[in-house]
């Protein structure tokens, strides 16, 4: 059992690791450290997509047990994550994305993914108003989406509320180890905090830390860019998607649009999580929302901003123990979808650090070290 635990990174990886670190056992002491405020970097910029489909075989079965954990997670948490399972569904407008559509089906139910290969008319059932192109895709009733910023929220509500210590506008400048373990963790005010176990959690910040220790990731920023509409009368469910095209398209509660995709944004600072939205990915991603959902068309832009993603080059995460320094796991590179997959993520970090069943079936593919140079 870990004597005191501090993660670093007060995003909602981080936020879930300190929650189900104290419901597994109140008696340790978990410190949150963040460089500036919970859900200010990727977290709270997220597209907030919460999906089964889609995913890279090495993470399914991480994917579908977050996903079963969303539909109680505001009751979990005692707060609202703005959640709602309205489906995905991922169309396709030609005939390259209609074969890729009916090719990737049976490989995905054969692995516990509910999806189902519908025809041009139902998916304009389940998405009236998508193109007349339109051939026919692959719908997910289980996925769904929430709110970004709402979520951040909860997670930090239900740490405080169970006694987690969350020190905003404190970073970790050091990790000091001692006889091959962690020993404590140097603030960036230049306090030591001893502790026996560190969840690194830090995002695109993750790697610089880790390799002051001489532990090399490869762990990059990309900055990711989202646009806001103004709002419109509700008429989009599902999470729409296209093959072939770069889109992540979703109507929220108050009828605005969220139009995402992966559009890349400017980092001219990373380290002082500094982006620009560039004008050229505006324009893309506009046409493609538009041409894949014409309705947009009468909507204009409202908002636009970025959040920098730490990716790896596989771009599935890197979760777990780190090989010869004990006490030290890592939760980084989420490559841009992440969310759904927090609350298993958090469950597996605290069983690691408190020496439970880590439920190693569910991310032994994406194990730390594999990526390790």
């Amino acid at each position: 059992m870990a004597g005191s635990v501090v993660v670093i990174g007060g995003g909602l990886i981080g936020l879930s690791a300190a929650v189900h670190l104290r419901r597994a056992d109140p008696r340790v002491p978990v410190t949150v450290l963040e460089r500036a405020r919970v859900g200010d970097a990727a977290s709270g910029a997220s597209a907030a997509g919460v999906r089964a489909m889609g995913r890279d075989p090495a993470e399914r079965a991480l994917a579908l047990a977050g996903l079963a954990r969303w539909p109680e997670l505001d009751r979990e948490l005692e707060a609202k994550t703005g959640y709602r399972r309205g489906g995905g569904l991922r169309v396709a407008l030609d005939d390259a994305g209609w074969a890729e559509a009916r090719a990737t089906v049976g490989e995905q139910r054969a692995a516990g993914v509910p999806v189902e290969l519908v025809d041009a008319a139902a998916a304009r059932r389940l998405a009236p108003g998508v193109s007349a192109d339109c051939r026919g895709g692959v719908h997910c009733p289980i996925d769904g989406q929430a709110d970004a910023v709402a979520t951040v929220r909860a997670w930090a509500t239900a740490a405080r509320r169970l006694g987690v210590r969350i020190e905003e506008g404190v970073g970790a400048d050091a990790l000091v180890t001692q006889g091959g373990r962690v020993a404590s963790v140097v603030r960036s005010d230049g306090a030591p905090l001893a502790c026996d176990a560190v969840v690194v959690a830090a995002g695109a910040w993750s790697a610089p830390l880790l390799g002051k220790l001489g532990v090399e990731l490869p762990l990059r920023g990309r900055g990711l860019q989202m646009l806001l509409t103004d709002p419109a009368p509700a008429s989009l469910t599902p999470v729409v998607g296209c093959f072939g095209r770069p889109l992540s398209l979703k109507q929220l509660d108050d009828g605005a649009y969220l139009i995402g995709g992966g559009w890349p944004a400017r980092i001219p600072d990373e380290r002082q999580n500094r982006w620009e939205v560039l004008a050229d990915s505006v324009r893309g991603s506009l046409e493609v929302a538009r041409a894949v959902y014409p309705p947009l068309t009468e909507r204009t832009v409202a908002r636009s901003w970025a959040g920098i993603e730490a990716f790896t080059p596989d771009e599935i995460p890197l979760l777990g123990p780190v090989t010869g320094l004990e006490g030290l796991l890592v939760a980084a590179g989420f490559s841009g979808h992440g969310f759904a997959l927090v609350p298993a993520v958090g469950d597996i970090l605290a069983r690691l650090a408190l020496g439970l069943d880590p439920l190693r079936h569910l991310w032994s593919g994406l194990a730390a070290d594999r990526l390790r140079t």
